[in-house]
Order: C-alpha cells, then structure tokens, then sequence
C-alpha cells in the first residue's frame, strides 16, 4: 500500500520565495498532497498560490495568529499519514519524501535527512547539517542519536513526521510549565522529542536532501544577529529540552510500577 503524504508550507509575505518551495514539493517522486498555508500576508502571496491551481491547496486566514498556529492550521487540513513542514524560504530535492519513507516503520516515530545550507547570494553552499549524526542511511534505537537530537534540533525542514504526533506536539502550544518563549520555538524541537517518547527508533538519509535558504529574511539568521533574541531563543529551547527529559523520566516510572 502506497503511504500517504502530505506537505505543509506555511508562509507569510513570501511571495518572491515561495514559488521555489511549492515546486519542489510538487516535483517529489512520491506523490504528495500539497498545502500551502498563509496567516495575513499582505504582499501577492495569494495571487502566487492561484497560479497553482489545483496543483496544490490553498489556505488562506486574514489575521496572523503566529507560526505554529500556521503549521497546525496546515496539518489539520492535511489528509495524509504523514506530514512533511517545508518553510517557505527552503526547498527539498525531488527524492526526499521516497527516501524518508524508506526508512519509515511501525516503530519509528519520524524520519530525517542531512541538509545543507544555501547562501542566498552567492547560491553556494555554507554548512552541510546532521549528516554525522547516525553511520548511514537505516532505522536506529532512539538512543544513538538521543544526544545530538535533544543536545541541538532537526530543524522540521528535514524530516518526516506521523501526523498524529505533529498535532500533538504544536495542539497545546505553550508547555505547562514555560516561562519563556520566542516566535514559534519550542513546537519545532518538541516534534521530534515527542515521537521519541511514542516510538523506540528513528529513521536517517545520509543525504543532503533538504536546502536552507541563509538571508537577511530568515527569522534565525535575524535573531543570532542580536545578543538578547539568540539568548531568548536558547531559553525557549532549553524549556523545551527540559520538559522531555522530565516526560521521559516520567515515562520510566510508570513502566517500572
């Protein structure tokens, strides 16, 4: 039986850079359901999305009620079994969902690649990411790779997730004990760590497959620009970090009793 795929791209007035993701998605050799999700641009987004056609679904919401709002808005729409979310700023080569599948299984909870990052001007290639992480493509025990994944973040650009686990992991927003928070971090990391707490392994593609725009846009390069944001952004993270390990601490309890 074919798995059934869907890949959300929430955007917000990147109309210029949007194209790029959409075709890619659309150019995968795993056919894909593909949403494209806009919380309030103001710029052509919308007539960028009609020149799709019926080539992709298009939601649209006036107000902007933040990132991850987007992303669950994305994948409540979506209809497959799992969710790829492709940032509006990036792209993926045309094998990327076929080989995450591969790599899929009743006992893995997500599935990721190596990445690249992309200089926006010059168009070459920065950095290579994740791609050391595990020896080879295949699925692993979740604790050869615990460390990296926990210690850092696989970036939901590289990765393939059940969708049940992406609405659980965005659905409640703010943890119950956080106290602080920066512009959508936190849903991005906990994805991954909640799939590590439902599923014993996880699978790998010792490829770049996914491609990270750098520019003066991208809300990351903005805020390791100023001191404060890059320290917000680690404080966010580490709340994040700290709720798996008290899940997972929680998780060994139980299977004790």
């Amino acid at each position: 039986m074919t798995e059934s795929v869907s890949i959300v791209i929430p955007t917000f007035n990147r109309a210029e850079m949007l194209p790029k993701a959409i075709d890619s998605a659309l150019a995968q050799t795993h056919s894909c359901e593909v949403i494209v999700v806009d919380h309030g641009s103001t710029d052509s987004t919308p007539e960028v999305a009609a020149s799709y056609g019926d080539k992709i679904t298009y939601v649209r919401r006036d107000r902007d009620f933040g990132p991850h709002f987007c992303w669950l808005d994305g994948i409540l729409h979506a209809n497959g079994t799992y969710v790829h979310l492709q940032y509006d700023d990036d792209w993926i080569a045309e094998t990327f969902i076929e080989k995450c599948l591969s790599v899929m299984g009743e006992d893995v909870g997500f599935a990721f690649s190596g990445a690249e990052v992309i200089d926006d001007k010059s168009g070459r290639q920065m950095m290579t990411q994740f791609l050391e992480w595990l020896p080879q493509t295949g699925t692993f025990d979740n604790h050869l790779a615990e460390e990296k994944i926990v210690g850092s973040l696989i970036s939901p650009g590289a990765a393939l997730f059940r969708k049940q686990v992406l609405i659980d992991a965005l659905y409640q927003g703010r943890l119950p004990l956080q106290t602080s928070e920066y512009h959508g971090v936190g849903p991005d990391i906990f994805a991954s760590l909640l799939s590590m707490l439902r599923y014993p392994r996880v699978g790998f593609v010792k490829e770049p497959l996914a491609s990270f725009r750098a520019h003066d846009g991208s809300i990351t390069i903005d805020a390791f620009k100023d001191a404060q944001k890059k320290r917000d952004i680690a404080a966010a993270y580490n709340e994040v970090r700290a709720y798996y390990v008290e899940l997972k601490a929680m998780q060994m309890v139980r299977a004790a009793q």
